[in-house]
């Protein structure tokens, strides 16, 4: 089992969905290794963490059991040699319970942006590569005396392109929520990603890196959270015994007021996508 850092991307827009048919095309070369694990994994009852990038000879996560992404801030990369059988869960953080994404995410959906309490709220983070250079807007701040936060931007379907023309970075996911005005509520974590690359693929169960939802105000005043950005799936095999599994890569849900005065709701995160495709 090994872990080295790999970029990964594509994109197609998603929201909670069947995994998608598989697309043919000239894969691009990091969608093609299969890497060279000499041991299987299984995962046949509870609950599994694994984290980061990992080889194996066959993967499988039976009904009824769930793979977790426990490492947070980061991707689950799955490369197999043989056959990589998802009958049960695959869950990214937050959605899995783990740590979602916390910092400014890559190519998944936009952070919700805080409500105002007395205060402005806090805009939601975009997602980006490059410092400084925004790839999906977060959603706007909620004005000072309630204003509600705005949602985030989606995934574009054509941003894909520069993902995989230009891999520079271990992948990153949704962004996160902003926080509620005059120090209301926190924001959802963004989504993290989930990347399987195996010599064949039968999935029947179910991938979830939806955003985390934004924390409800708990005081008058105080601006609710921001949904955290959906964050990204991609299936890349050889062959597909099955792919009429289920994938969700929303964003997460704005906090609510909860009753409380002087206060807005926080904004909706922006949805994540996903991609199957076979190696060519």
């Amino acid at each position: 089992m090994l872990r080295p850092k790999a970029v990964i991307a594509c994109a197609l827009f998603c929201f909670s969905m069947r995994a998608q048919a598989q697309t043919t095309f000239l894969t691009p070369p990091w969608l093609k290794w299969l890497g060279n694990g000499a041991n299987p994994y299984s995962c046949t009852s509870g609950t599994c963490n694994l984290t980061d990038e990992l080889w194996f000879s066959s993967f499988n996560v039976s009904l009824g059991a769930t793979v977790v992404n426990a490492g947070g801030n980061g991707p689950l990369i799955i490369r197999s040699t043989g056959a990589c059988t998802i009958a049960g869960s695959v869950m990214g953080g937050p959605s899995g319970g783990a740590e979602g994404i916390t910092g400014q995410g890559d190519f998944g959906g936009g952070g919700g942006g805080g409500g105002g309490g007395t205060a402005a709220g806090i805009a939601g983070k975009t997602t980006e590569v490059i410092p400084g250079i925004p790839i999906v807007n977060g959603g706007f701040g909620g004005s000072a005396s309630g204003g509600a936060g705005g949602t985030a931007l989606s995934t574009a379907a054509g941003q894909y392109r520069m993902f995989m023309s230009n891999p520079g970075s271990w992948p990153g996911g949704g962004a996160p929520g902003g926080q509620g005005g005059s120090g209301g509520a926190q924001g959802g974590e963004g989504g993290t990603p989930v990347i399987f690359v195996c010599n064949s693929i039968n999935f029947t169960g179910t991938i979830n890196v939806s955003g985390g939802n934004g924390s409800n105000s708990t005081a008058n005043g105080t601006g609710a959270g921001g949904g955290g950005g959906g964050g990204y799936v991609v299936l890349a095999a050889v062959t597909f015994t099955a792919n009429s599994g289920s994938i969700n890569t929303s964003g997460g849900v704005g906090g609510s007021c909860a009753g409380h005065t002087t206060c807005g709701a926080g904004g909706n995160g922006g949805n994540g996508w996903t991609m199957s495709m076979t190696i060519q």
